[in-house]
Parts: structure tokens; sequence; C-alpha cells
């Protein structure tokens, strides 16, 4: 049986949404076993940041619409939580990584699921039938370079040595050195989870490669009870590390190309050949109905009698480049299909959910670690995702289950 030993009242400063409180707790330590303090769990409080769940909530609140000086400084005004800029960039992005992990695992619930009847069709083709859709694309963050980290941390030094000879002290040694970026962009992947309504929506991000993608997005669908539904499709670009993660974590009942993308495709080719004139886009729009209301045999033909009429290697390529595009999508361009059934074509609301996670990261200014990049994305789509008094209500709990 363990014997914990009462150690005395210990005294501390602790940030609370209500401003900064004095907090005097007990200790109690067992040789072998290092110490706890039951009030800091009981309260939430993380024992090194000494910042409430309440405070918590209010930093990430600032911390995810504007850079970490202005959030300081809103949070002071508008919260009444007065911290530095470097306090509050270390509860956000601790929170943040504390947010994906929760998330990941399904310690937070996801705010719906197919089995409640939330992504029920509404009305149309296939209506009282469940359907949901699975979007991915990826997106680039900017990011922190090796040349950036090792100037930053020459600076970092030179301010502690002129502390050091005006008198005062530098209280903790610098943290250990984080490897910088290669690129001055990284590519962030999202995948969303989302009903035909466009009402509920189930998103995440990672800054992991294709094959760390795959088992995520099998694990938040499986979330929301993706492959309960009636009908499961997935909408993306044509990307091919995208089809082949997708078709590999989840079972579709079809996987189709966003018809933007396509139409990108057809009036490239269409102005390379034609000019940016009436009869490019008259061209360009003839095929894309034809694919829609027929079918890709009449674009692939039209394709073909074009390239008889041009000379030039780069028309010539342009097409031929087209036909290929087609070609290897052939099973993910059955548009008449798709409307048939009351299905989207177009993935617009993975391409906004992707604009919308990465409106923080793309501030004037912003440099990124890929893993913080991830975070802030992660801490907006909790929001985005309906999970937000979910977490907060796990994160005061978290630590008595612990």
């Amino acid at each position: 049986m363990l014997i914990l030993r009462d150690k005395g009242v210990h005294a501390r400063r602790v940030v609370s949404a209500g401003g900064e409180l004095s907090l005097s707790r007990r200790y109690f330590w067992a040789k072998g076993k290092g110490g706890v303090y039951p009030a800091d769990e009981a309260l939430g409080v993380e024992r090194d940041g000494m910042v409430t769940p309440g405070a918590a909530q209010v930093l990430c609140r600032m911390g995810m619409v504007g850079d970490f000086a202005q959030a300081a400084q809103d949070a002071k005004r508008i919260g009444g939580v007065a911290v530095s800029k470097e306090k509050l960039r270390q509860v956000v992005e601790a929170e943040a990584a504390a947010v994906a992990e929760a998330r990941r695992t399904g310690e937070v619930p996801a705010s719906w699921s197919v089995g409640d009847g939330d992504a029920a069709v509404q009305d149309g083709p296939g209506k009282g039938k469940s359907r949901v859709y699975a979007g991915v694309d990826g997106v680039m963050a900017p990011a922190v370079t090796q040349a950036e980290k090792d100037k930053r941390r020459k600076q970092h030094g030179v301010r502690r040595q002129q502390r050091s000879a005006a008198g005062v002290g530098n209280a903790r040694d610098l943290p250990p050195a984080r490897a910088g970026s290669d690129e001055k962009f990284k590519e962030m992947k999202v995948g969303v989870i989302y009903d035909q309504e466009k009402v509920h929506r189930h998103a995440f991000a990672t800054e992991k490669g294709c094959e760390g993608f795959g088992p995520l997005l099998k694990a938040y669908a499986g979330q929301v009870g993706f492959e309960r539904a009636d009908e499961t499709i997935s909408l993306s670009d044509g990307a091919k590390w995208i089809v082949g993660q997708v078709c590999r974590a989840l079972s579709l009942s079809a996987a189709l190309l966003d018809f933007y993308h396509l139409a990108q495709h057809v009036h490239a080719a269409a102005r390379c050949c034609l000019g940016e004139t009436e009869a490019a886009r008259q061209w360009a729009s003839a095929r894309l109905a034809e694919i829609k209301e027929v079918g890709a045999a009449p674009v692939l033909a039209a394709v073909e009698a074009l390239s008889k009429k041009v000379r030039s290697a780069a028309k010539c390529k342009s097409l031929t480049l087209l036909r290929e595009y087609i070609l290897t999508r052939l099973e993910r361009v059955d548009y008449r299909g798709a409307l048939a059934r009351g299905w989207d074509i177009g993935s617009g609301p993975t391409e906004a959910m992707c604009k919308t996670l990465t409106l923080r990261l793309k501030r004037p200014g912003m440099r990124w670690d890929a893993d913080h990049a991830a975070g802030m994305m992660n801490l907006v789509a909790l929001y985005e995702s309906g999970q937000a008094d979910a977490y907060w209500a796990y994160r005061i709990t978290r630590k008595k289950a612990a």
C-alpha cells in the first residue's frame, strides 16, 4: 500500500480566467514515487504552466485569431488574463498538441455520428439514406528553416550575454535546439468528413507524410461511423497519394475526382491550343458539359479531333496530358451517375476547410515548425468540428483521471 507523506503547504501563483491568483496547497510525497499536489489535479492546473483550464481556453481563443503578441494584449484587455507573449505561445502550442492527441485517440468524441441519423439526406435523390463524404487535400504552411533557427538561437545567446554583463541572471538554460525545415514551405495534409447538408463536419490536419495520413483518416472516419452510412463518397483532386490513401483507409461507394480540378485542366489545354479566345472558352465549356451529361468518351474524341488540327509541340503535349489525365482517372469521372444519385461532384467543403485551418498560419511574417503548424490547425479544427465544449470539459477532468 502506497503511503504519501504530508510535506506541508506550498504557495504558487496561478493564472486563471479571473486573473492571477495565489494558490496555497498541500504537497504529498512518497520515496521512489515522487510527489503530488492533489489540489492542482482537482483544479486541472498544469504543474509547470500553472494555468487553469479556463485561462488556457481564453489564451487559445486569442492565439487562434492573432499573432501571439497581439493575442497576449487582447487576453489581458478582453479576457483579464495577463501573460507575456512567450507564455501565451507556450500555453497555446502545448494545448494544441493535447487537443490533437485527445481527438486522435477519441478521448474527446465526435460531435455527430451516422448512427444518430445526423447524416440522413433531407431531400432529392437518396432522401432518407445516410450519405457522407471524405475530403482530402494538401496545403502549404510557411516553415522555419534551419538557417532561421540558427540565426534566432545566436540572437538569444547575444541577449543572454548582455543580460549577464548587466548583472541580470538567466533563470533557465536555453531549451535544446529544434531542427529547422529544409524548405520554406511544408505540406500539411487535411482530412474532413461531412454530410450531404454540410451541417456536420469532422476535420483534422497532420504534418505526417502520406503513409501516416491514411491511419489518421481511418481513425477520424471511424469516430463518426463513416462506413455505417448507406453511401460513402470521397471527393478530392487528382493527386495520386490522395486516392491511394483514401481507398486503403476507407470502404467507399465511389471515389470521385473533384469536377473543378478537371475543369482547370480542360481550360488550360483549351487556352494553350486556342489562346485566350471565346473559341477556347466555348470548347472547354462544351467538353465539361459532355462529361457531366454523357461521359468521358465524347471528351476524349474531341481531344483527339483537336490534336489533329494543331501543329506545335506545346499544343500537342497539352492535349496528350489532358487525355492521360482523364484516362488514368476514368473511374473517378462518372459525373453523370453521381449527379443522378444526388451526389456532390465538387470538393468545395474541403477547400473551404483548408482555407479556414490555415488562416492563422499564413498571417504576415508567420513561420512555423511543422508540428506546431499542425497543432494550430487541429486547434481550429476542434471548433470547426463542434468539439470545443467537450474538449474543455475533458480538459478539466483529465488530471483527475490520470
